[in-house]
């Protein structure tokens, strides 16, 4: 079995946060645990991490979840990821919001976008960047 390595960067996608808290079996918990023991590096920015906070304070995740929960993940994707500031704004997803998660993974020259987000897996590789779901990268891990 290949121990995983933070030789990988990758960006993850909001929505493998999120899935992480509402399944805590589930292979974002997987990843998200992986993060928080230092086995991946993640790159992130500040556009990210205003979308993961306005997330984490939706009526329908704050039902879902305790605050200690949402407290805690938030601390440890901030304390887990390397913040960028990405120099280029790419334009290659129609829905807008999508795009930070490409200019940080390009800043960053990153192997991956790990995510569940249909627009960026429908693109499934951007110039070297690997666009790919959280089983698909635990499986790389194996």
């Amino acid at each position: 079995m290949k121990s995983s390595t933070k030789s990988d960067k990758i960006v993850l996608d909001t929505n493998i946060i999120i899935s992480s808290i509402i399944c805590k079996k589930g292979d974002p918990a997987t990843l998200f645990e992986k993060l928080i023991n230092e086995e991946i590096e993640n790159y992130t920015s500040k556009e990210i991490i205003e979308e993961l906070i306005e997330v984490l304070n939706r009526n329908e995740i704050i039902k879902k979840t305790k605050k200690e929960t949402r407290t805690f993940i938030l601390e440890q994707y901030l304390i887990h990821s390397q913040i960028i500031v990405p120099k280029i704004k790419h334009r290659i997803i129609e829905h807008e919001s999508d795009n930070k998660f490409i200019d940080v993974a390009k800043e960053a020259n990153a192997k991956y976008i790990i995510s569940g987000d249909k627009h960026l897996l429908e693109i499934k590789e951007f110039e070297k960047i690997k666009i790919i779901r959280a089983k698909e990268y635990l499986k790389k891990l194996l």
